[in-house]
C-alpha cells in the first residue's frame, strides 16, 4: 500500500478519530458529528500532548483543528494545504487568537525540490496612519490600531504557489464548524470572559453571534457564527479578491473607518503576499551552524544568532534551565540581549531588499557578533524589556511524501481586538506594532533544524514567549537530549505582561533558583505551572529512527496525531 492509500485508508478507518469513527459524507468528514463531543476540561487529553508516527504528522493547538489538516492529507493534499486547511479552521475555532483580518505565514520545505520555501503576507498600516506616527493610547482601542489584514493574500499566494487542493476544499472544514457550531470548552470561554468588554461593543456580528441576549455563550453550549460562515462561503467561491476588492473591501473599509480608522480602498487592494523559490541551506541564504546543524530560514539571524548563543555558552555541560540557576540566568541573559538586540553596522552590497535582508543576516550571526553578544552576557547586567500581547496559533505538519510546513498565523492582537467585526471577521489590533518602535527586527515564531539538507526539527509557537519558547525548546532537545514529551512539559520562563518589566516564570521552579536569580538582577514574577503564557511548543522531531515525533503542548488544549 503505498503512502497515500495508507492516510486514506486510515481515515475511513476512523484511525484519527476525535470520538469514534469518522462517518464521511460526499464532501469528507460529518463534521458535525466530529464538533459535538463533550466538553473538554481546563486540562488537556493526554493522549493528546504527544504522538508517534512512521509516515504523517500534525501538531496544531486546537484537536478540531488537527483533524482538518489530517482530512486535507486525505483528500491527497500535501502539508501546506493541510496548513492552510487547519489554519482556515482555527479562524472559527479560536476567535480568541486569529482571524481572516490577520496575519499568514509558513515555512515549507519542498521535498521533490529539496530547498525551503517562505509564503505569506503580514500587516501594512493604511497610507494614512503609518508606523511612525506617534503613539495614542486614547484611539489604540478604536479603528485607528487597526492595520491592512494579509491573512487572505498569504493564503492566496501559498495556495497558487505551493498547494495541490482546489481552493474551495481548503474552505470545507472552517465553514462547517461556524455554520453548524462546534462545542463551547472552557478554554475558549475562558479567553472570551476575560476580554467579553470587546464580544459585543458594537452592532454587528460581535454582539448577534456572542452577545446575542446579552450574555455569552454558556460552556457546553453548541457555538455557531453563521455571518463568519456565509462570509466564508464567498471567498470560497470567488477567492481572495473578493476581500480586497469590490462590496466587501467597501464594507470593510467603512465600519474600520466609522470606528476610527483612516483605510482606504487603494490600501486594501495593495495588499500583495509573497512566495520564494525552495532554497537549500548555504552562506548566501537566512541560515546558520549549530553544533553540526543548520538551522534557520526564518527571520533575519536574530533566533540563529540565539541559538549560536546557546552553543557559546557550552549550555549542555550545565544542569536543566529549571533545575540549575547558572544554566536559567545564562539563558534569560541571551534572551534579554536579543530582544534589545542592536544590529552591528553593514554597508549595503546590493540596491535590492533580498541582498540587504542576507547582509543583515550575516552580520547578526557572524563569528564576531556572537563574541560581541556573549561578551555583553557575561559582562553586562541583567536588563529589562517590555511586555506586549498578541493572539497567535501555531502548526507543524508533515506529510507522506516529506513535505514539512511549519509556522505562525495570528490575529497579532489581544483577543477580539477592538471589537470590530466585518462580515462575521474579527477586525485586528496589532497595537504593538505602533507603540513599540524600538523591537528588534528578525525575531521569528519557529525554529528550523537540518541535517544534510533535510528536515529534522521543526517548531513552531504562538504566545508574547515566541522567543522564549522556541529558545527553551531547542535547548531541550539539542543541548539535553530530552525527547519532545519532556521538552514540552518542562517548566520554562516567559516574556513580559504587557505594562511589566519582570520575566513571566511558572511559580513551580524551585523558589531557591527564583531568589538566586533576583540576587543577580533579574526582575521576575511568578506565575501558575503550564500558563500557555509561556509561549506553546507545536514540534516535529524526525531523529533518525525511522519514526516522527510530534507533540502539542499541554499550556494549549491541541492535539498531536501521527500514523
Amino acid at each position: 500500500m503505498d503512502r497515500r492509500t495508507f492516510i486514506k485508508a486510515s481515515t475511513a478507518a476512523g484511525m484519527y478519530a476525535f470520538a469514534g469513527p469518522l462517518a464521511f459524507a460526499k464532501s469528507g468528514i460529518d463534521w458535525k458529528s466530529l464538533a459535538s463531543t463533550d466538553v473538554k476540561p481546563l486540562k488537556p487529553v493526554v493522549g493528546n500532548i504527544y504522538s508517534v508516527g512512521k509516515e504523517v504528522m500534525v501538531s496544531t493547538d486546537h484537536p478540531l483543528a488537527t483533524e482538518a489538516a489530517l482530512w486535507a492529507l486525505a483528500r491527497g493534499g500535501n502539508a501546506a494545504d493541510a496548513y492552510m486547511t487547519a489554519a482556515i479552521a482555527q479562524c472559527v475555532l479560536e476567535p480568541t487568537m486569529t482571524t481572516l483580518a490577520g496575519g499568514f505565514g509558513l515555512g515549507y520545505f519542498n521535498a521533490e525540490k529539496g530547498g525551503m520555501q517562505m509564503s505569506g503576507c503580514g500587516f501594512a498600516p493604511p497610507a494614512a496612519l503609518p508606523y511612525d506616527l506617534p503613539y495614542d493610547e486614547a484611539r489604540a482601542w478604536t479603528g485607528w490600531s487597526a492595520l491592512v489584514p494579509g491573512f487572505l493574500r498569504g493564503l492566496q499566494v501559498t495556495h497558487e504557489n505551493i498547494g495541490r487542493l482546489p481552493w474551495k476544499d481548503l474552505w470545507e472544514p472552517g465553514i462547517a464548524f461556524a455554520e453548524n457550531g462546534f462545542v463551547m470548552d472552557h478554554i475558549l470561554w475562558g479567553h472570551s470572559i476575560a476580554h467579553r468588554k470587546m464580544l459585543g461593543r458594537f452592532e454587528g456580528a460581535g454582539r448577534d453571534t456572542w452577545m446575542a441576549d446579552g450574555y455569552m455563550p454558556e460552556i457546553g453550549s453548541r457555538f455557531r457564527q453563521p455571518e463568519l460562515a456565509a462570509t466564508m462561503r464567498q471567498l470560497q467561491r470567488h477567492g481572495a479578491d473578493w476581500f480586497y476588492q469590490g462590496e466587501f473591501a467597501k464594507s470593510f473599509v467603512d465600519k474600520v473607518n466609522r470606528h476610527g480608522g483612516q483605510f482606504t480602498m487603494d490600501d486594501m487592494a495593495a495588499m500583495q503576499g509573497y512566495s520564494t523559490p525552495p532554497t537549500t541551506p548555504g552562506p548566501a541564504t537566512l541560515s546558520g551552524k549549530y553544533r553540526g546543524y543548520d538551522v534557520g530560514f526564518m527571520g533575519m539571524g536574530l533566533n540563529i544568532l540565539a541559538t549560536r548563543l546557546l552553543e557559546r555558552a557550552d549550555l549542555s555541560k550545565m544542569g536543566h534551565t529549571s533545575e540549575d540557576p547558572e544554566a536559567l540566568y545564562t539563558m534569560i541573559r541571551i534572551v534579554q540581549e536579543i530582544w534589545g538586540h542592536d544590529a552591528p553596522s553593514f554597508s549595503m552590497d546590493a540596491a535590492d531588499s533580498s541582498n540587504a535582508m542576507v547582509t543583515m543576516h550575516r552580520a547578526n550571526i557572524s563569528d564576531e557578533n556572537v563574541e560581541r553578544v556573549w561578551n555583553l552576557i557575561e559582562s553586562g547586567p541583567a536588563k529589562p524589556f517590555k511586555g506586549f500581547a498578541a493572539g497567535t496559533c501555531a502548526l507543524s505538519i508533515v506529510d507522506a511524501e516529506g513535505n514539512v510546513a511549519c509556522g505562525t498565523h495570528s490575529s497579532s492582537s489581544e483577543s477580539y481586538g477592538s471589537g470590530i467585526y466585518v462580515g462575521g471577521i474579527i477586525v485586528n489590533r496589532p497595537v504593538f506594532l505602533r507603540k513599540y518602535k524600538d523591537l528588534p527586527a528578525g525575531i521569528s515564531t519557529a525554529q528550523w533544524v537540518f541535517k544534510d539538507g533535510k528536515p529534522v526539527y521543526a517548531m513552531a509557537t504562538p504566545s508574547r514567549s515566541f522567543l522564549e519558547a522556541v529558545l527553551q525548546a531547542t535547548a531541550n532537545t539539542f543541548e539535553y537530549g530530552m525527547n519532545l514529551k519532556e521538552s514540552v512539559t518542562a517548566k520554562r520562563f516567559g516574556h513580559p505582561h504587557p505594562g511589566f518589566e519582570e520575566i513571566e516564570i511558572e511559580g513551580d521552579i524551585d523558589w531557591r533558583i527564583q531568589q538566586d536569580l533576583v540576587k543577580r538582577g533579574v526582575k521576575l514574577f511568578p506565575v501558575s505551572a503550564n500558563d500557555f503564557n509561556m509561549g506553546s511548543i507545536h514540534a516535529i522531531h524526525m531523529p533518525g529512527d525511522a519514526k516522527i515525533h510530534g507533540v502539542a503542548d499541554p499550556r494549549r488544549r491541541g492535539q498531536a496525531k501521527g500514523f
